[in-house]
């Protein structure tokens, strides 16, 4: 019951307000997402849930003034420029676990599907300062997601079915040995 609480007060902190401060010092931002990981980690290098943000020109000079680092990605052939990189390690560096970020849409409720690239969205955030072999910089830990306007990921398919003449590629392996 008590995490069902959490939960509830930790979603009423959303609001739609760009770049309100609100509980804990956390702050909105509002823009277009790309390359999101929210229901299930990225684990290419180290487990992390991220998110690329694309902002209009006013949100990105603001962040850069403030000392954030802005990016470009690169979406079928197309390049989008003034990308913040939103993230969240699934583990502290005490190695205790990290909740997952939020992800609700435009009512609040919880929200179970991938966020595709294009999506419209309200980003939850703590920025914080971070000093690692004698580098500094400013990081935003990825705390919720609200979609406003969801464009679902959808794989690609990548092979057709193919029927064979002499059954299936299990039979013929198990012939062979």
């Amino acid at each position: 019951m008590k995490v069902l609480t959490a939960i509830k007060n930790y979603v009423n902190t959303f609001t739609i307000n760009k770049n309100n401060r609100g509980i804990n010092n956390m702050a909105q931002v509002e823009g277009t997402a790309y390359w999101a990981s929210l229901t299930r980690p990225n684990e290419k290098f180290e487990p992390m849930w991220r998110l690329d943000l694309a902002v209009d020109d006013a949100t990105a000079k603001e962040f850069a003034k403030e000392g954030f680092k802005l990016s470009e990605t690169n979406i079928d052939g197309n390049v989008v420029k003034n990308i913040i990189k939103f993230k969240r390690k699934v583990f502290k560096a005490n190695g205790d676990k990290n909740q997952p970020p939020m992800l609700v849409d435009g009512a609040k409720k919880p929200l179970d599907k991938i966020v595709g690239n294009g999506s419209k969205v309200i980003v939850m955030y703590k920025s914080y300062d971070w000093n690692y072999k004698g580098k500094t910089g400013k990081g935003l830990d990825l705390q919720a997601v609200q979609v406003k306007e969801l464009v679902e990921y959808t794989p690609k398919e990548d092979f057709e079915v193919l029927e064979s003449a002499e059954g299936n590629v299990d039979d013929n392996i198990k012939e062979d040995f």
